[in-house]
């Protein structure tokens, strides 16, 4: 058994066999997971994660159960000084009767504990430090333009998140460049500036700050970027917004780029925001490839986790590095 919190957790080749056994399974979806039971618990609203993966699981005969996140994680209160229930409570019965647990969550911790007191594998949908699947798709998106060989650079315009850390994580560690461009104020602390550049040097990659958005996309392969207001900050977007205009991508951002340079967004997309139409809508647009390949590579990751075959060993990628404090947990 193993679980699917994090990039760091896994290294390139084991990603690499997870992205291989995925397009194997978009063309041949054999009933890999007849007779396994997947719960679905999600604090957080989601179309692409929760519509994408529950299809991906029926295709492969699998069944997935729905769990109020309110029951599982005891955010209800049932009398005045108790919550409803333990977690490690709630995770043993659910490691009796469901197979893994693919949870979408406000933080890394929840994903954690739940490990903790699981004994089957807990799945990474979504938290506030990490999205995996989102990079595993995004990956996929750049292997099927590019190929699996060519050392590409992407560039990243916005926010430090959630989203751009495991994307750069999982770039750096296929060898990749990534250059990062955002408001100095939300962009990255030293300790993940300093795992990127551990990263770097492990697998030939390279990361680099870059104060303007447009030096940041000139030779790159992608421009990428994400909601410049996560869920749950709704209530900061009078601050932040001042500071993130000047990285909108738009038509004449994306100019600065070459011919061949796709466009990459994970969605939601807030158009006018981060990003203008002519831009999501351009021919080199890869968002709705991308939306696409959230589906395909969770077969690859449920069929590795669930059905025996190829299962992925976790392994340190950065033995020195201080994980618990990039990872936040």
């Amino acid at each position: 058994m193993s679980n699917f919190l994090t990039i760091s957790d896994y290294e390139p080749d084991e990603i690499q066999n997870i992205l291989d056994l995925s397009s194997e399974l978009q063309t041949a979806a054999e009933p890999v997971l007849a007779g396994k039971n997947i719960a679905f618990v999600f604090e957080k609203p989601s179309l692409r994660t929760k519509v994408g993966t529950e299809a991906a699981i029926n295709h492969l005969g699998g069944n997935v159960i729905h769990i109020d996140a309110d029951i599982l994680l005891s955010s209800g209160k049932a009398i005045p000084f108790t919550s409803r229930e333990s977690l490690k409570d709630a995770m043993k019965n659910v490691s009796l009767w469901c197979d893994a647990v693919f949870a979408r969550v406000y933080s890394h911790q929840t994903l954690k504990n739940m490990a903790g007191y699981s004994s089957i594998p807990i799945i990474n949908a979504l938290c506030d430090k990490h999205h995996p699947m989102q990079a595993l798709a995004d990956l996929h998106t750049l292997q099927q333009q590019f190929g699996k060989d060519k050392k590409l650079t992407l560039a990243f315009v916005g926010d430090a998140n959630n989203v751009a850390f495991s994307l750069t994580e999982l770039l750096l560690k296929f060898g990749h460049t990534v250059n990062f461009s955002g408001p100095e104020q939300y962009s990255w602390t030293d300790d993940k500036l300093s795992y990127f550049a551990l990263l770097a040097v492990q697998y030939g990659g390279e990361f680099n700050t870059v104060t303007e958005p447009s030096k940041a996309v000139e030779n790159s392969d992608a421009i990428y970027t994400d909601t410049f207001i996560s869920m749950g900050e709704e209530h900061l977007y009078e601050e932040k917004i001042k500071h993130f205009e000047p990285y909108q991508v738009n038509e004449e951002l994306f100019s600065k780029a070459g011919e061949h340079t796709g466009f990459m967004h994970c969605l939601p997309a807030h158009r006018g925001v981060e990003v203008t139409d002519a831009v999501i809508d351009h021919p080199n647009s890869w968002v709705y490839k991308q939306a696409e390949n959230r589906m395909i590579v969770s077969k690859g990751v449920f069929a590795t986790l669930l059905d025996g075959e190829g299962k992925a060993t976790k392994k340190p990628s950065v033995p020195h590095l201080d994980k618990e404090s990039v990872n936040g947990t």
